[in-house]
C-alpha cells in the first residue's frame, strides 16, 4: 500500500504536459506489433489506480515522468501503460519519436483492474499486439503482501464510499468501482490468484517490480515463482510517489539486470537531486531470484524441526526488525519481520548455515536507508542497521499467539489460520511445527 495524506510527503510539481490520462494520439491496433520480430523486451505498467492513489494522482506524475524518459526507449523495446482511473481504462504506448503518448486501445466501459481476469486479458492483449523476446511487468498500486483480500466481488467491485484518505482493506490492489469515489474500498487480488492470471496469460516474466507497499515477502515471492525469474519489491511501505519513472526508465526498466531496478529506486530515494520529493520518508528494496527459492524452501523444511517454533511455541521476536508497525490502525496486519534476523532467531547455528546461504544465493540484491516510516503516526520510522549483513530487504511470516488473539479486530481474521493456504507454508513443511 503506498501511504497517503502524510504531511511530510512532496508530491512532485506536475508537468502541464501530454498527459498520458488526458491525451494521445490513437494507433491502430493492427500496426502495434510491427517490428516485433526485433523488440526485445515489453514493459507494461499497469496502473491499478481507481482508488486514493488515483484520488491524490500520484499517476499523473507518474505518467509525466514516462513521458519525460521517452528518448531511453530504444527502437527494439516497448513501453505500455494500462492506467485505470475514475475514467474507462486505457492502454499506451510510449516511443522515443511520439512527443505524446500513443493510445493503443480504449475500453468503453469501466472494468476492475484488481480482477484477476482483467489481468489476463490485459496481458494475452499485450503479447498478442507487442510480441517481444522477454517482458517486465509493473504492478502499480496500494498493496499489502500475502495476507488474503477482504473483498474479491468482482462484479459488484465498487465498496461502499469512504472518505479519502481511510486505509482499506487489500491485498494488491484496490479497485472502488465507478461508484467508490476514488476511495481504499474496493475489491482486491490475492497473490495466488494473480500468479494463475500471468500463467493463464502465457506470459512469463523477465521480473514483476511492484511500485507497491510490502510486497517483498517470502510468502510472495515463492507464489509468483512459476511465472517471472525475478521479483523487485519492498517488504516495507514505500514512498507516496513511488519509483521515479524518468530514471527507471534509463536505467532500471530495460536493464539486462533486473536489479537495476531496485538500485536505481534506492538511489533515487537517497539523491540530493529528488530530496523535495522523497523528504525522509525512506525505503527498503530487494530482488530476489525465484528460481533459487525451492533451495531456500528444501533447506527451511531440514530445518524447521530443530526450531524455536516446534510444539507452537511463539518465540520472542521483539529484537527483530519489523518492517511494518503491528496496530489496530492497520487491522493487525502482520509485523513483516526481516528474513534473515528471523531466521537467525529460530535456528539453531548448525542448521542455520544452510538456510542463511540459500537465502544469500535467492536474494541477489538488496538494501535500505538507514531509517524508514511504518506509521501511522507522522512520527513512527524503524532503524536499519548499519551493518548491511544484519538484514536482506525480504520479510517472512513467523507465526505468533498474538495473531490469534487479535483475530477478532483483524479484517483478514486469524493471520496464522490465513498462512496455512500459502504455498510457502506447505513447502516448508510449517504444519509439523504445531503451526
Amino acid at each position: 500500500m503506498k501511504p497517503f495524506s502524510q504531511p511530510h510527503l512532496s508530491i512532485r510539481f506536475l508537468l502541464p504536459l501530454l498527459l498520458l490520462l488526458l491525451t494521445g494520439c490513437h494507433k491502430d491496433e493492427d500496426n502495434s506489433s510491427e517490428e516485433s520480430d526485433a523488440t526485445q523486451r515489453t514493459v507494461l505498467v499497469y496502473m491499478a489506480a481507481q482508488n486514493t492513489l488515483g484520488a491524490y494522482n500520484f499517476h499523473t506524475s507518474d505518467s509525466t515522468e514516462i513521458m519525460n524518459a521517452r528518448q531511453y526507449v530504444s527502437s527494439n523495446n516497448r513501453m505500455l501503460v494500462l492506467i485505470d482511473d475514475s475514467r474507462a481504462p486505457r492502454l499506451y504506448q510510449v516511443t522515443k519519436d511520439e512527443k505524446e503518448p500513443i493510445l493503443v486501445k480504449q475500453w468503453d466501459e469501466d472494468f476492475c483492474t484488481t480482477d484477476p481476469q482483467s489481468l489476463q486479458v490485459v496481458l494475452e492483449y499485450v503479447q498478442a499486439n507487442f510480441e517481444a523476446k522477454e517482458y517486465g511487468l509493473v504492478m502499480w498500486s496500494h498493496a499489502d503482501g500475502w495476507i488474503p483480500a477482504t473483498n474479491t466481488d468482482y462484479e459488484q467491485y465498487g465498496g461502499s464510499a469512504a472518505a479519502i484518505g481511510t486505509v482499506g482493506t487489500l491485498s494488491f490492489g484496490i479497485d472502488s468501482g465507478s461508484q467508490g469515489r476514488m476511495s481504499n474500498n474496493g475489491a482486491q487480488m490475492n497473490v495466488e490468484d494473480m500468479a494463475d492470471a500471468i500463467a493463464a496469460s502465457g506470459m512469463h516474466c523477465k521480473y514483476i517490480f511492484f511500485d507497491a507497499c510490502l510486497m517483498q515477502n517470502l510468502e510472495v515471492a515463492y507464489e509468483l515463482r512459476n511465472v517471472t525469474d525475478y521479483v523487485i519489491a519492498s517488504p516495507a511501505s514505500t514512498p507516496g510517489p513511488g519509483s521515479y519513472y524518468t530514471h527507471e526508465i534509463q536505467k532500471g526498466l530495460f536493464s539486462a539486470d533486473p536489479s537495476d531496478i531496485a538500485r536505481t529506486f534506492l538511489e533515487d530515494v537517497t539523491s540530493t537531486e529528488l530530496q523535495a520529493v522523497y523528504t525522509d520518508y525512506g525505503l527498503a528494496i530487494s530482488c530476489i531470484e525465484t528460481d533459487k527459492l525451492q533451495a531456500l524452501a528444501d533447506a527451511l523444511y531440514e530445518a524447521l524441526p530443530y526450531s524455536s517454533l516446534m510444539e507452537r511455541q511463539s518465540p520472542d521476536m521483539s529484537g527483530v526488525l519489523a518492517y511494518q508497525n503491528y496496530t489496530s490502525r492497520y487491522y493487525y496486519r502482520p509485523h513483516n519481520y526481516d528474513a534473515l534476523q528471523s531466521l537467525r532467531l529460530i535456528l539453531p547455528a548448525e542448521q542455520l548455515e544452510a538456510v542463511e546461504a540459500a537465502l544469500d544465493e535467492a536474494v541477489v540484491y538488496y538494501g535500505a536507508t538507514s531509517s524508514i516510516w511504518v506509521g501511522p503516526s507522522d512520527s513512527k520510522f524503524i532503524y536499519v542497521p548499519v551493518d548491511t549483513d544484519a538484514y536482506r530487504s525480504v520479510s517472512l511470516f513467523v507465526p505468533q499467539t498474538i495473531y490469534t488473539d487479535n483475530a477478532s479486530q483483524s479484517r483478514h481474521g486469524d493471520l496464522n489460520e490465513a498462512y496455512k493456504e500459502t504455498a510457502w507454508y506447505k513447502a516448508i513443511g510449517m504444519e509439523r511445527t504445531g503451526w
